[in-house]
C-alpha cells in the first residue's frame, strides 16, 4: 500500500486550488461577455434580436438548473 506524507496531499490541493481559480476565472469572463451580447441584443432597436434573446432568457429561466447541467 502507498502511504502519501502530508507533503504529497498538500502538493495536490495546491495544484487543485490552482486549477479551481483558473476555471473560475474562464466561467467569469464566459459569463461575462454572454451576459453583455444578451444584454446589448434585448436594447437593441431590432425587434427579431429582442425576441431572441427573451426567448432565450425565458428557456433557462424556466428551466430547473439541474437539467441545464444535464
Amino acid at each position: 500500500m502507498i502511504e502519501f506524507t502530508f507533503w504529497d496531499i498538500l502538493r495536490n490541493l495546491l495544484l487543485a486550488t490552482r486549477w479551481t481559480i483558473v476555471l473560475s476565472l474562464i466561467a467569469f469572463v464566459g459569463g461575462a461577455t454572454v451576459g453583455l451580447l444578451l444584454t446589448f441584443m434585448r436594447l437593441s432597436s431590432n425587434r427579431w434580436l429582442q425576441r431572441l434573446t427573451s426567448l432565450y432568457v425565458d428557456l433557462f429561466q424556466g428551466t430547473p438548473l439541474l437539467m441545464q447541467l444535464f
